[in-house]
């Protein structure tokens, strides 16, 4: 009979305490136990962190031993006022649910050298987790005491039932191998091939497959300038699936302090951080300063997708590190009061856009928060009042300014001055002489008078009042219609299409509707006005035309009649594509309005997943 073969090695992880070594804990690979002993090093709590291999003899072997550098450093929770509800197991791989995650454990995540998507698939780094106290149970109650009114239970309950989440992640941890052939078609086919590969998946287990892809290509990169070039060489554009992953995981990357740090490059002052971000976000980082490479690349990505449409959760991760800059204390450059007055005016300046700064309420809180600070004179802060005024004026359109005052209403510091607010907000409507000064691009008479009525309340802005001002714009002469020409300037309320076309609209009532649009789609037909004023596309069973393909949205996109013209908007995360009767072509993207007129094709669905994409006549005729 053959010997029984021996124990295999094991390997130890000890740390000092009190000039005592403890086993902190037994791992059967090395690659463990080195693993656990950089994470107690980087948490500092421990003089020294060694690793042991011990035979199955009893032999021992340091192989592994570090002085920590770190003194007393903790890492604890950051305090968080939303998270993503999470019912099942499998919803935690979700995006939302990541980067609730990577928020509330923001200082772990900067510890472990890691995103979510990283960790979520692995046992051990999760079973640590759960063993370290200062993280663990804060980090549950936080998130019970955020979810329980939503679900209309006690904390406690609620606590009760994230814990047997955290549970059933660990189960499927253990079990993550089985996802192996997935990894290996991200490897071999990019984005398109790990989706194709996963398409017979139940659709409730891709995200789970789609982290645990993205997680092994990251895991050999420790440094975040690696992570983001990683990420961003699987970037095909044109492709909106492709787009929608790699803004995802380009998102989680660079949304914190320490990948911002590293990613710039070098250290500059606070303002100039700050202007390289916007410059990141518009597309243009000069590649004359030493900025590192993954930075340059994510600038020139951003302005390939569109300057201000593409990459949507990337550009809130960005603009959510701006405020932060903005929201500290630190000084904006390193020579004084007028450097930074200067600083915060480029920053102010490239925050622009067309109905107020980009960041919406928070942004415009902390912007209104750091020019008083800024703009200080005698050692007092310039009164509320004042910043305000300086702020609006920066703005050359009284859409910008009131929808700076809008979001400045709407957010809790201005909220408590909501009464100069107001008054503010009058004094800019009494300034209106035309609504093509509240047009914005893609819009109709109707969805301005809709989306101002919702900001005005959103601001608190009294109901009458409210009423008032946006019975103004109705009430402007019929001799100040608004055109729109089709040379792609705007001066009205909409976007014209890139034939030669004018658009009037009666700023006093909608128009009566003089042509017929017809939606063709598998022998079924569509016509607007009959069918009402919208016809959505999606795989929803409630929708005018309903799909049956992978990649559409529910709601995908929807055809509306609005003041006696016809557009498009996409609502989806794949994108649609425009095909006009002439062969131009455009990819449209969440949120894109464009008119329709004569005939053409609607395109929805992926070639890459292997489907044939949906393809809805449109024409659009005298009645």
């Amino acid at each position: 009979m053959a010997m029984s073969k021996r124990r295999e090695a094991r390997f130890e992880v000890v740390v000092e305490q009190g000039g005592k070594p403890n086993i902190d804990g037994v791992f059967d690979d090395e690659k463990s136990a080195t693993e656990r002993a950089n994470f107690l090093l980087r948490l500092a709590k421990f003089p020294v962190v060694r690793v042991v291999k011990v035979t199955g003899t009893g032999r021992e072997e340091t192989i592994f031993q570090k002085s920590s550098s770190g003194g007393t450093k903790l890492t604890t929770i950051s305090p968080i006022e939303e998270a993503s509800l999470c019912t099942s197991v499998q919803q935690v791989f979700s995006f939302d649910s990541r980067m609730t995650l990577l928020r509330l454990l923001r200082g772990y995540w900067d510890d472990q050298g890691v995103i979510p998507a990283e960790q979520l698939h692995r046992y051990y780094p999760l079973r640590y987790f759960e063993r370290e106290a200062l993280l663990f149970n804060p980090a549950l109650s936080r998130l019970a005491a955020i979810q329980a009114p939503m679900l209309g239970l006690k904390p406690h309950e609620r606590y009760d039932q994230i814990a047997r989440l955290f549970a059933g992640l660990k189960e499927l941890a253990q079990a993550s191998d089985t996802l192996a052939p997935f990894d290996q078609a991200l490897m071999r086919g990019g984005i398109s091939g790990l989706l194709l590969a996963a398409v017979d998946r139940p659709v409730e287990e891709r995200d789970r497959i789609v982290t645990h892809a993205f997680g092994t290509l990251l895991e050999p990169h420790r440094e975040w300038g690696a992570k983001l070039s990683a990420v961003l060489r699987l970037h095909q554009e044109g492709d909106g699936e492709n787009s929608r992953l790699v803004d995802e995981f380009t998102a989680e990357i660079v949304d914190g302090r320490e990948p911002i740090r590293a990613l710039i490059g070098y250290a500059p002052d606070l303002g100039s951080a700050i202007l390289a971000l916007l410059a990141t976000l518009r597309g243009d980082l000069d590649d004359r300063l030493p900025h590192t490479e993954p930075l340059l690349a994510l600038s020139n990505v951003l302005g390939s997708e569109g300057p201000t449409t593409g990459f949507p959760r990337t550009r809130e991760a960005l603009l959510n590190r701006i405020r932060g800059g903005l929201d500290g204390l630190t000084p904006l450059t390193r020579t004084g009061a007028a450097s930074d007055a200067r600083a915060f005016g480029a920053i102010v300046d490239g925050m622009i856009a067309f109905d107020g700064f980009m960041g919406g309420p928070a942004m415009a809180e902390s912007l209104t928060r750091r020019g008083k600070t800024v703009w200080a004179t005698g050692g007092s802060d310039l009164p509320f009042e004042e910043t305000m005024t300086r702020l609006t004026g920066r703005f050359g359109t009284a859409a910008g300014r009131l929808g700076y005052l809008l979001d400045l209403g709407t957010s809790a510091y201005g909220h408590r001055k909501i009464s100069t607010v107001i008054q503010r907000v009058a004094d800019e409507f009494n300034r209106i002489k035309s609504a093509a000064e509240l047009a914005a691009p893609g819009a109709s008479l109707q969805e301005v008078r809709e989306g101002l009525g919702r900001r005005l309340r959103a601001a608190g802005i009294p109901r009458a009042l409210a009423d008032g001002l946006i019975a103004k714009i109705a009430a402007i002469p019929d001799d100040q219609r608004i055109s729109v020409t089709g040379s792609g300037v705007v001066t009205g309320m909409r976007f014209a299409s890139s034939t030669a076309e004018v658009m009037t609209v009666d700023m006093q009532a909608p128009a009566a509707a003089a042509l017929r649009l017809t939606l063709s789609f598998q022998g079924r037909t569509v016509a607007l006005p009959d069918f009402g004023g919208d016809v959505v596309i999606g795989r929803a069973a409630e929708c005018g035309i309903v799909l049956d393909h992978a990649s559409a949205s529910r709601r995908h996109a929807v055809v509306r009649l609005r003041d006696g013209a016809f557009t498009l908007e996409d609502l989806s995360r794949n994108g649609t594509r425009l095909v006009r009767q002439t062969g131009e072509q455009r990819l449209l993207k969440m949120g894109d309005v464009v008119p329709l007129s004569g005939r053409g094709e609607i395109v929805i669905g992926s070639l890459d997943l292997g489907e044939h994409p949906a393809r809805i006549a449109w024409d659009v005729s005298g009645r």
